[in-house]
């Protein structure tokens, strides 16, 4: 096939210097040795391995020259490695490191039709999206016996996916001014990232989010003596409240402003004497009892109101929270629920978490839980294998310097031999993974 990299035999010359030659025709090279990397950290701990037994192949073995194992593996480790679009298998097939990766060897991977075929007949089915969650599963699970703390920290909030043409379950959503999927997702304070969950367009923000959340808390309650949900003001649902009260979770979830609470804080709403500090904001924190009239019970809300200077009125925010934490603590936590807008920004701008461009919804399902595979098996390798201020890389960063690395892959003796250039300032990190 033209254009698939096996065997080019032009020769090109750059118009700034015809002296120069370049041809397709050099040793077995890759760009992307991190592939090795991928497959080594998903093996070690077990992650994609158990689903060759899950998803059952009823094919012929005239159309099994890629097991449904080596299919998952070579998409996975495509978008981790930045490869997020289907296509781009037609040419990856023959790059020597996925070849070893996927354990092909000389043999090419799947690609572009063979990927859509498994996507669509076989992972976007009940026992295939069962497949990809378990496998989700086992890298949390990973992720979850190396904590040395007792308490986790689960981040809970929705996003926009951009729909283009006639996929199911697709809906306008006014909020965000286009048509879209709107998938729920869960991450903890340290960024590994629990869950995915494509949802049509035509819900609201909280609208499953406790089917989502009760196998997480279920799972993880046994492991972590402290429990906490943080959410948006879309969650500030009273079922939602009630739940976490049943789980022993405690919940910080912003609530919208009404005419009641603001009526409650009305004494407070003075600015403070004396003057602002060097920030110019001056913060006055109060504990309020309150009660919806769809609440079944009073509970604790904390008001934060801030002065700027320069504005005349103050900005307020409020917090309901079943927290016995003195009320500056109970914001503090709440605002590092911002981080889980990072986390999802970056899987989609790095990973694109929003491919979803399948027509069948189920199979876009598996996409997103394929892209949060892949997301993890990279956060694994920043958890595992990098320390100190490298720990919070981002994941722009893991893909540009630890998978887009350059080697010769030679065939000797019946071994398999990666050649990586003696400079590479980040080997250091290889022999970690590899030792």
């Amino acid at each position: 096939m033209a254009g698939s990299g096996e065997e080019q035999k032009e020769t090109v010359r750059p118009q700034f210097d015809r002296s120069i030659m370049i041809d397709f025709q050099g040793a077995k090279i890759t760009s992307d040795t991190g592939f090795l990397l991928l497959r080594e950290i998903d093996e070690r701990f077990g992650i994609l391995d158990p689903m060759d037994s899950e998803l059952e192949d009823t094919r012929s073995w005239v159309h099994s020259k890629h097991t449904h194992l080596e299919m998952v593996r070579q998409r996975v480790y495509q978008i981790a490695a930045g490869y997020e679009d289907c296509n781009d298998a037609d040419f990856l097939r023959i790059d020597p490191a996925l070849r070893l990766a996927i354990g092909k060897g000389e043999e090419a991977g799947a690609g572009q039709s063979r990927l859509s075929r498994l996507e669509n007949e076989v992972l976007g089915t009940e026992a295939g999206l069962t497949a990809l969650e378990n496998a989700l599963m086992r890298s949390n699970d990973t992720l979850m016996r190396s904590k040395k703390k007792q308490r986790l920290i689960v981040d809970v909030d929705s996003t926009e996916d951009p729909a283009h043409g006639k996929q199911e379950n697709v809906a306008f959503i006014g909020h965000f001014g286009k048509n879209c999927f709107h998938p729920l997702f869960a991450f903890t304070s340290d960024g590994d990232c629990l869950g995915a969950k494509l949802r049509p367009g035509a819900v609201h923000s909280a609208d499953g989010a406790l089917d989502f959340l009760d196998p997480i808390v279920k799972r993880y309650r046994s492991r972590f003596i402290l429990l906490w949900l943080r959410g948006d003001a879309a969650f500030a649902n009273p079922e939602v409240y009630v739940y976490c009260e049943g789980e022993r979770v405690t919940y910080f979830i912003r609530l919208p402003a009404n005419a009641v609470l603001n009526r409650l804080i009305e004494p407070y709403l003075t600015r403070p004497v004396g003057r602002p500090p060097k920030s110019g904001i001056q913060i006055r924190l109060v504990d309020l009892r309150y009660q919806a009239k769809t609440w079944d019970k009073e509970r604790r809300v904390v008001a934060k109101i801030e002065w700027h200077d320069g504005e005349l009125f103050p900005r307020i925010g409020f917090i309901v929270t079943n927290s016995k934490l003195p009320a500056g603590k109970v914001v503090k936590v709440y605002n590092g629920r911002g981080d889980v807008e990072n986390r999802i920004k970056e899987g989609k701008n790095t990973l694109r978490l929003d491919k979803t461009s399948c027509r069948r919804f189920a199979a876009n399902q598996a996409r997103l839980l394929m892209g949060v595979l892949a997301y993890n098996l990279l956060h694994m390798l920043r958890q595992f294998y990098l320390s100190g201020e490298e720990v919070k890389r981002s994941m722009e960063w893991l893909i540009k310097r630890l998978i887009k690395v350059g080697a010769k892959v030679a065939y000797h003796g019946r071994k398999w031999q990666v050649h990586v250039a003696s400079a590479f300032p980040l080997a250091h990190h290889y022999r970690a993974a590899f030792g």
